[in-house]
């Protein structure tokens, strides 16, 4: 096995020496430069100018995709608010009909002569005297109303 490795080696470097001597003549016969170890200086600003501008252009991709993104969710949430909104004016105007439509019923109703109602007349209401403005009686109708409201439960 080792003694097929080494009579291989030579051949593969022979191989390399006569890939060498046919680059210098490059595709079509056509003479290639020389490689040497300077770089032209036009070549390095054209490598460092598409470096960068390739990081640009990313950077600006990126940049368009999440102003896209944030536009598209900013329209979903507006639209859901707005449906929103027409829901609760529709709901609205529904709680308005039915008010109405209370309103009118009872009317109806009151109207009636078996309900038992009668018109409001001056012979019919009730007239109090003005409250007298002592201070002591002022006070003394305060103690009783508070210990009332102690008394009372909360949600009343």
């Amino acid at each position: 096995m080792k003694e097929l490795d080494t009579q291989q080696l030579p051949k593969i470097n022979h191989q390399s020496n006569e890939s060498s001597k046919s680059s210098e003549v490059g595709f079509l016969n056509l003479p290639t430069m020389p490689v040497s170890g300077v770089t032209p200086l036009w070549l390095v600003r054209l490598y460092m100018f598409h470096r960068y501008s390739s990081v640009l252009a990313f950077l600006l991709v990126a940049a368009t995709l999440a102003v896209y993104g944030w536009t598209v969710y900013s329209q979903e949430l507006w639209s859901q608010s707005y449906r929103r909104l027409q829901n609760l004016q529709r709901h609205e105007r529904l709680l308005t009909t039915t008010n109405a439509t209370l309103t009118n019923k009872m009317a109806q109703e009151a109207e009636q002569p078996t309900t038992g109602l009668v018109s409001p007349t001056p012979e019919g209401m009730i007239f109090l005297p003005p409250a007298s403005s002592n201070s002591e009686s002022a006070s003394s109708n305060t103690k009783p109303n508070s210990e009332q409201q102690t008394l009372s439960p909360l949600g009343y």
